[in-house]
């Protein structure tokens, strides 16, 4: 790995999803349940605040409070390998929690002449290295991330980020794509489906 946070090493992306599917099933999407086993709070936001440098912050208070030593990255579509034929960069990312809040807008998202992991992910997640708390972000299931915290964490209160309830939830997903279903009947099918799995 690059000192900067970006994996470079053939071997570790192997090492990153071992880890990775032991708390987040990398098959599954939204609004199926993603996770392997029950968490105890959920928290859906809008897909995206992660390319902002106060998402770095909430990834380190959430590290703070379950003590983790590093936080991951790693994207699921596309394959965190197929950067690596383009950029020698693959598509993942290993933080040390005490320099994330300064490597995480850098590294992922927005200085120039750095690969920018997250412009060209439709899919992706994070997780601490307690494997206490994960999160799952997909732009194709209706431009939403799924917090899921293994106790209780005022995501709202650290973030700053209003989360979604149900009612938000439901207009939210309607709103984005009502032009391409005026019947609602996808909108409400994954709404449905979502609160079944998430009570939020």
């Amino acid at each position: 790995m690059q000192g900067n946070g970006l994996v470079v090493d053939r071997e570790a992306p192997s090492f990153l999803s071992a880890e990775c599917e032991r708390i987040i099933d990398t098959r599954k999407r939204l609004p199926d349940f993603v996770f392997r086993g029950p968490f105890a709070d959920y928290f859906a936001i809008e897909y995206g605040h992660i390319y902002k440098k106060s998402f770095g912050m909430l990834l380190f208070q959430i590290a703070t409070i379950f003590e983790d030593e590093s936080v991951n990255y790693m994207a699921l579509d596309p394959p965190p390998d197929s950067y690596y034929r383009a950029s020698s960069v693959f598509g993942a990312a290993s933080f040390q929690a005490s320099s994330l809040v300064e490597r995480y807008e850098s590294v992922l998202s927005r200085e120039q002449n750095v690969p920018q992991l997250l412009a060209g992910v439709n899919v992706g997640v994070f997780w601490g290295s307690s494997l206490k708390w994960g999160i799952h972000c997909d732009r194709i299931s209706w431009e939403m991330a799924v917090i899921a915290v293994s106790e209780h964490v005022d995501v709202p209160r650290i973030s700053g980020y209003h989360c979604m309830d149900a009612s938000w939830l439901a207009d939210y997903v309607k709103s984005l794509y009502h032009a391409k279903d005026p019947s609602d009947s996808i909108a409400s099918d994954f709404t449905r489906g979502f609160l079944a799995n998430y009570p939020i």
